[in-house]
């Protein structure tokens, strides 16, 4: 390669200029994080936190063996890693620096720092790949690399490590521009780092992936090659996916619509910042939770200018080729402005329908619906547009990646996109996507935005390109340079460092496995923490802070919440465990849950108890008896449904739980009762907060016949039985017909559910 002045130029050095100044770069934006690499976390230490516990797992234990998934989290139970991500990918860089002495807390903060300049010189690769201009990929390093967006998830470390994905799409415009097969290898080990890394991306990449293949290759052979080179390189995954599938099945672990809802992006969102940016934190009041997608301005100007620049162009030398098909254009442009016309009155006026006689013509009851028609009938109307059909045609790097950022805003706003919090679309892309394996698990559509600042950051570069194609080479590189300086300044953050949870250094007398639970429990900072402070005494934790929380575990918090010290009991039935009480949380409160139990360690921070194995109740036990009838004092029009022997059906108070809710079994003759048993089937947060057992023979004396914790039997059950928990309640009554179930506490969430009903005995 030579210069313009014909002087022989060394291919690699504006390469090796790029990495050392992305590295540069990263230290000053990212300071406080290099001067604090083994005393703090970046940002907070909840994620940071738990990101750090599955990569000192990862180092300490054999990827995909029993004991890698058993991670010591929300004891007992199996299988706890997969409820949250295995971050094997980032591993590859901190396993073996811990394996070499480095702290964990260090190598965590090693890999920060690096994804930020990787991630930046990778997505420069991927901009040089499409106009070959080293100013120009600056420009999309930096846009990318230290993104706005990226700011608001700094305490997110697999977020941070994304360097992969435009690593791949560089290896993919390599092969089919030279046709290479060496650049398959590369895109293929970049999407295994990548899907080994976040498992968001696992997910989301290959949606802009298949897009890429489609726009891109019109031949079979290289679709095919791609293709292969895929599949290959993601055999390795599959025994991670089915012992993800395997666990989440065996604990009935699934996320709501509502939950996924509300981690959508909102179509603000790409006007809403986080409130740690410097320069846009002003921005952050149009935020919701992981819904801060604002790219940058610059990025947005230079895209919204190429756009219109090309359309100036395309209007003054339209192309004949591309004119076809006007009478399909003016169909759906005018069917869907006739929808868009029915949307804005259901908004204007409410819901409304058109009726002839007794004959329903049009039913309109809100604006979601015919608005999605609308939208669907305009893209048919942009797609057959003459300009479309000729970038199409010409396969336009550009177009494809302002194409791909809009179609990745739409997928980050949900199955049901909204517009400051109002719904505007009935049923988005997104929610097709959900029909796919593995979508409907996923939390947070909103993170498909680090696809679309990805895309608009390429977007921007090759725009830059195209506005400044006219221009001398120095004026070029005097604007690239001006823009990559804004770029940076609008991605400056403003850091916080948190110093990591403390060790319990009581814990370390006591020379036994029993496992630990921390109270305050149920809290981010408390079970965090916990967590963390677990790679220290090296016990199982019964607290845990994950992506998902096991059933058993919601009901354990729940029960100290009530301060039902009954179900520090139930976890000791098999193992003795120790509780450790932080002097400096609600400490008064937290001692009189745990009761009086032998105090084993007592210091200025920590007060530790030992509750001994086979404190829990007795498990009732017997043969099943038949029950005539049962009677409720609310909605006893459905009790049958806890008598119909389906799971999937119950009885329900139908209102929260205010404590003056009974059920009536009548057995039909006097039988010896040895225990109720109340099947939850999947309602399993729905027991009876605190519960009352009566017996009677003639319905006239009454006589308590158990009255306990329902709380911790319903933590058994769902430790017993995730799918399937059945509250067992232990009941000693002799010749009794009559059975009454009072349930004598409140709560503002949850009613009260039985799905089956059995008594047992003799």
């Amino acid at each position: 390669m030579t210069s313009r002045s014909g002087e022989p130029r060394s291919v690699a050095l504006p390469w090796l200029i790029a990495a050392v100044g992305y590295t540069a770069i990263s230290i000053v934006y990212l300071w406080p994080v290099v001067t604090h690499l083994s005393s703090a976390f970046p940002h907070d230490p909840y994620d940071s936190s738990l990101t750090g516990v599955i990569l000192f797992w990862d180092a300490h234990s054999v990827p995909l063996s029993q004991a890698w998934w058993d991670a010591p989290i929300f004891w007992p139970t199996h299988g706890a890693l997969a409820l949250s991500e295995h971050l094997l990918g980032i591993s590859l860089l901190t396993t073996p620096l811990q394996w070499f002495g480095v702290p964990l807390i260090t190598a965590s903060n090693v890999a920060f720092v690096c994804a930020f300049p990787l991630t930046a010189l990778a997505a420069h690769a991927l901009a040089f790949a499409c106009v070959k201009r080293h100013d120009v990929a600056a420009i999309a390093g930096c846009m990318f690399g230290f993104s706005p967006y990226r700011v608001g998830h700094l305490a997110h470390l697999q977020m941070m490590w994304v360097f992969a994905m435009p690593l791949a799409l560089m290896a993919l415009h390599r092969f089919v521009e030279g046709g290479r097969r060496g650049w398959l290898v590369l895109f293929g080990t970049a999407w295994l780092v990548q899907a080994a890394a976040n498992g968001y991306f696992m997910l989301f990449f290959p949606v802009l992936l298949a897009a890429w293949v489609l726009w891109f290759v019109r031949d079979l052979k290289s679709a095919s090659l791609i293709a292969a080179a895929w599949l290959v390189s993601t055999l390795p995954l599959v025994p991670v996916l089915l012992g993800y599938r395997k666990i989440h099945d065996a604990l009935g672990l699934s996320r709501s619509i509502n939950e996924i809802e509300s981690l959508s992006a909102d179509m603000t969102a790409v006007f809403a910042a986080s409130p740690d940016s410097l320069v846009w934190h002003s921005l952050s009041r149009w935020s919701r939770p992981e819904g801060e997608l604002f790219p940058g301005l610059i990025c947005l100007v230079l895209v919204v200018a190429a756009i219109a620049l090309a359309v100036v162009r395309f209007r003054s030398r339209p192309d004949p080729e591309a004119a076809g098909w006007p009478a399909a254009r003016m169909i759906t442009a005018t069917l869907g402005s006739l929808f868009l016309a029915i949307a804005i009155s259901a908004h204007v006026v409410g819901p409304w329908r058109w009726t002839i006689g007794s004959a329903t013509i049009v039913s309109v009851a809100g604006s979601d619906k015919p608005l999605s028609i609308a939208a669907f009938l305009f893209l048919c109307t942009f797609v057959t547009l003459p300009a479309f059909r000729l970038v199409w045609r010409r396969r336009s790097v550009f177009w494809f990646y302002v194409f791909g950022a809009s179609a990745m805003l739409v997928l980050s706003l949900g199955p049901h996109p909204t517009w400051a919090g109002t719904p505007v679309l009935f049923r988005a892309p997104y929610a097709w996507l959900m029909e796919l394996p593995g979508f409907s698990e996923i939390r947070v559509p909103a993170r498909f935005g680090m696809l679309f600042v990805l895309c608009l950051s390429v977007a921007a570069a090759v725009g830059f390109a195209r506005l400044t194609w006219a221009l001398s080479a120095t004026t070029q590189r005097a604007l690239a340079v001006a823009v990559v300086v804004v770029a940076l300044v609008e991605g400056w953050p403003r850091f916080e460092m948190a110093p990591p949870a403390s060790p319990i250094a009581a814990l370390s007398v006591f020379r036994d496995d029993a496992p630990v639970i921390v109270l305050p429990l149920g809290t981010t900072d408390s079970d965090a923490a916990a967590e963390y402070r677990g790679m220290t005494h090296g016990r199982p934790n019964i607290n845990g802070y994950s992506g998902y929380a096991p059933h058993h575990y919601q009901v354990l918090r729940i029960g100290l919440g009530l301060n039902d010290g009954a179900v520090l009991d139930e976890l000791a039935r098999d193992r003795d465990i120790i509780v450790a009480v932080d002097r400096h949380g609600e400490f008064e409160r937290w001692v009189r849950v745990v009761g009086p139990r032998p105090v084993i360690a007592d210091d200025s921070d920590w007060r530790l108890y030992r509750i001994a194995a086979g404190s829990g109740p007795p498990v009732a036990a017997g043969a099943l008896l038949s029950i005539q009838s049962v009677t409720a004092n609310f909605r006893n029009n459905a009790v049958g449904q806890m008598l119909d022997g389906k799971a999937t059906t119950a009885w329900s108070t139908g209102q929260v739980q205010a404590g003056n809710e009974s059920v009536l079994i009548d057995l039909g003759r006097r039988r010896d009762v040895s225990g109720v048993a109340l099947a939850l089937g999947p309602f399993a947060l729905d027991f009876p907060r605190a519960l009352l057992v009566e017996c009677s023979a003639d319905q006239l004396q009454w006589t308590e016949c158990w009255q306990g914790s329902s709380t911790a039997l319903a933590m058994r059950a769902a430790i017993d039985a995730p799918l399937s928990p059945v509250i067992r309640i232990p009941v000693a009554a002799l010749a009794v017909r009559y059975i009454r179930l009072h349930q004598t506490a409140a709560d503002p969430t949850n009613g009260w559910a039985i799905a089956e009903l059995t008594v047992f005995g003799r």
